[in-house]
């Protein structure tokens, strides 16, 4: 029997010899009709990248529309809900961290892991118990007022809700608190106000967020956002 008759013959037949092989599983928008839940309706908080080379963030859930930014593979995403347009699913996504906000195909997104080994779903109350003093855990920390000061002790209180979502309110010396926000185990803001307009940021020493706002100085492991 000749090449192209056996081809035909397995086709007919139905045998997987015949069918290409799969190279990944469906994507959270690729089931026709399906849009991926946004987090007050029990879906996950925040996305992950899964295309292999550039994702266009683009600036309406359409692909004629501008594009924004471009986003690579394993990049963190805020869901911020998602619709149907266009014959696809369309989620509305800011960088975890901030960035511009826009829209991507669902095709190539997944839910994000956390450090603690879980996605996140649901609304985070993290900010409304921490200001309800609802805490999961207190203690103290390093920390400093001044630039040049040597660290002394603050207590703190932490709120978490999951996935690496929490909300610390430290207990300056002067008394006054300081709320510090965390994303996916990441430390990305600290409330501030107009009197005291201080620059956010942070870097780490292993297991050690070190945490800059205006000349004040803290010292957060990883454990008072994730607990355990």
């Amino acid at each position: 029997m000749g090449r192209v008759k056996i081809a035909l013959w397995l086709v007919l037949l139905g045998s997987p010899l015949a069918m290409p092989a799969m190279a990944e599983a469906p994507s959270p928008g690729s089931a026709a009709g399906t849009v991926p839940a946004a987090p007050e309706e029990g879906g996950p908080r925040n996305w992950r990248v899964t295309v292999s080379g550039a994702l266009h963030l683009r600036e309406r859930p359409s692909m004629t529309a501008a594009v924004v930014a471009r986003y690579g593979p394993g990049t963190l995403l805020d869901n911020l809900g998602c619709q149907r347009a266009e014959e696809r699913a369309w989620c509305d996504v800011q960088q975890l961290g901030g960035g511009p906000r826009g829209y991507v195909a669902a095709d190539f997104l997944e839910p994000a892991i956390s450090p603690d080994g879980t996605a996140a779903t649901g609304p985070d109350d993290s900010a409304l118990r921490a200001g309800q003093g609802d805490f999961d855990a207190t203690g103290s920390l390093p920390c400093a007022m001044a630039g040049g000061q040597p660290t002394t002790r603050c207590e703190f209180g932490v709120a978490r809700s999951g996935g690496g979502y929490a909300t610390v309110i430290i207990t300056r010396p002067d008394g006054r608190p300081r709320a510090i926000y965390f994303r996916m185990g990441r430390p990305i803001g600290a409330g501030t106000s107009e009197a005291d307009p201080g620059a956010f940021s942070a870097t780490r020493e292993g297991d050690l967020n070190l945490i800059r706002i205006g000349d004040e100085r803290y010292e957060l492991p990883d454990a008072v956002a994730l607990g355990g």
